[in-house]
């Protein structure tokens, strides 16, 4: 039986479903935060030193240079949060409620470019060192896997930093 809010079991297309699931696990991804206090949002819980809040903040930075930078060849500011090291890190700044903003933000844009572009478009860009300009299908399915794969990651920050474990999906 799918989650609450999982989408439809049913869908026969596949790039549309993918698309859902995006949407899905970027929602997944915002409750993970709720209940946790702004300090516990900031504090790492994990040796390698990332917070709650750090990887919401790289979530939305992932989006932003994937489907803006990548896929539309948009001139995307990078100064904020900077580097690709930086933008796991909370500065002093980096209020809770700007980071989600941020994330929403760049997570809503990625859904509209998904929805309105056929999967098979090429990006505008190449990516990396690469010569290599992927298609837009290509480009979901990478942050579908990254999405998925970091809510797992809050799914033990939040069992180590307040012993949650049943969280809704």
């Amino acid at each position: 039986m799918p989650f609450a809010g999982e989408p439809s079991a049913d869908s026969p297309d596949t790039f549309a479903l993918a698309v859902d699931y995006l949407e899905w696990y970027g929602e997944v991804l915002l409750r993970r935060l709720d209940g946790l206090s702004p300090q516990q949002q900031t504090t790492p819980a994990v040796p390698s030193g990332w917070s709650a809040l750090g990887l919401v903040k790289h979530s939305a930075s992932v989006r932003r240079y994937w489907m803006r930078h990548v896929f539309a060849g948009e001139d995307v500011d990078f100064s904020w949060p900077g580097t690709a090291e930086q933008e796991w890190q909370v500065s002093a700044d980096d209020t809770p409620q700007r980071i989600c903003d941020y994330y929403r933000a760049e997570h809503e844009n990625s859904l509209r470019i998904l929805r309105r572009t056929a999967p098979e478009v090429v990006a505008a860009r190449s990516y990396g060192d690469t010569d290599v300009r992927p298609t837009l299908a290509w480009i979901l399915l990478h942050l579908l896997q990254e999405s998925a794969r970091h809510s797992g990651h809050l799914d033990i920050s939040r069992e180590l930093t307040d012993g949650a474990t049943q969280l809704d999906p």
